[in-house]
């Protein structure tokens, strides 16, 4: 009989460690993560982020004279983090975060000439940053392949999402029927909001 109650005493208090876990987890709520998102606060910040961003792309589009955007999408999140790095054993700073705001954009442009020649011209004239650049962005280059098209990343349980696009609402799919293979110049912004 004491062993079945130490048995049930037992799994009570793991029951009670996974609850009070689950529970510090789920703090704050996500309509009080969409609220903090949408305050003043975070607005400032956010205008800033996509200054810098729009401040680089124009920097792309004057560096090289031939690329031609289809469309520049720029793409700001607030994104849920937590879950994503589940540990009982201690957590890294990261891990203690619950929301991440960041701002990325993507100039989606053609190329008469093969991707590969284009990306290599590019490389030469107006050299990608090796990392980040002094303003926290991340770059890539990227085109169509046979087995993957360029797409704009999309984060996973988003708490906000805001697209605005320079050239209309055309899709991927519309622009690569009317210009064929597309190409992806991607710049990441560091996050410039988190809630701990």
């Amino acid at each position: 009989m004491r062993s079945l109650r130490r048995r049930t005493g037992d799994a009570f208090g793991l029951l009670l460690v996974f609850t009070v876990v689950g529970l510090t987890r789920a703090w704050p709520p996500k309509w009080r993560l969409r609220r903090i998102a949408a305050s003043a606060e975070v607005r400032a910040e956010r205008e800033a982020a996509a200054e810098k961003l729009l401040t680089r792309v124009r920097e792309i589009e004057a560096g090289v004279p031939w690329l031609r955007p289809l469309d520049v999408v720029l793409r700001d999140e607030c994104v849920d983090v937590r879950g994503n790095h589940i540990s009982f054993f201690g957590a890294s700073p990261s891990r203690r975060q619950s929301m991440t705001c960041r701002m990325s954009a993507f100039i989606i442009f053609s190329t008469d000439r093969h991707p590969e020649d284009a990306a290599a011209e590019i490389h030469r004239s107006f050299p990608l940053p090796d990392g980040l650049s002094a303003d926290g962005i991340s770059e890539s280059l990227r085109w169509d392949t046979d087995e993957r098209k360029v797409a704009p990343d999309v984060a996973p349980k988003t708490v906000r999402t805001r697209v605005t696009r320079r050239h209309g609402e055309k899709s991927l799919e519309q622009l690569r029927q009317e210009n064929g293979v597309l190409c992806m110049w991607a710049l990441y912004g560091r996050a410039y909001f988190t809630v701990d």
